[in-house]
């Protein structure tokens, strides 16, 4: 346990790249930049915190991919498990911080960090949907998934399409529905997948 534990830079990394993320969502706040929205013909209203739960994607994998293979290969413990574990964690940390900042600074169901722990489910889970087939590239799925949202998924400059719930506000419940099944079904690919990762 304790040699996974470094491995997965669970007590410096990944709680930096947590803490980093929650300051920068605090500080970013409702910023708004306008970015172009090919479905709308011109621009949209995107806030900047819509773009933080790629960063701590991008430190997740990155913790999941320091290992040593033939330690994990021939150990006894379940380190997929663990590392679902690991995952889960992460985004309830960072659920809890959201909803309690938003708490108390008074704004329970408007203040961005409420979805800060929602759509890192989302991105957590694309990242783990997309790790068995490409590897060290599975980060740039959710990536793609921000900027695709952003590029084509509204109708009208306040109204996404169904499937870019990541731009719903806090109180959508479509859209954290969504994020807990693409969260479900990227740990439950991770804990079953059969193949070793190649590293």
């Amino acid at each position: 346990m304790t040699l996974w534990i470094r491995c997965r830079r669970a007590t410096t990394t990944l709680p930096a790249g947590c803490a980093a993320a929650f300051v920068l969502a605090l500080l970013l706040g409702g910023s708004a930049v306008p970015l172009p929205a090919l479905t709308l013909g011109g621009t949209a209203t995107v806030q900047l915190n819509q773009f933080v739960p790629v960063l701590v994607a991008a430190v997740l994998a990155y913790c999941l991919d320091t290992r040593i293979p033939a330690a994990e290969a021939s150990g006894i413990r379940r380190i997929r498990r663990l590392d679902a574990a690991l995952v889960l964690g992460v985004i309830a940390l960072l659920e809890l911080a959201g909803a309690l900042t938003a708490l108390a600074l008074d704004e329970p169901s408007t203040h961005p960090l409420w979805t800060l722990g929602r759509n890192t489910a989302c991105a957590a889970g694309l990242l783990l949907l997309a790790r068995p087939w490409l590897r060290g590239a599975a980060v740039m799925v959710p990536v793609a998934m921000v900027f695709g949202v952003v590029l084509f998924g509204y109708r009208r400059p306040t109204d996404p399409y169904p499937w870019g719930f990541v731009l719903e506000p806090a109180t959508s419940p479509f859209a954290a529905t969504a994020c807990i099944v693409i969260a479900a079904a990227g740990v439950a690919t991770h804990v079953l997948a059969a193949k070793k990762e190649e590293l």
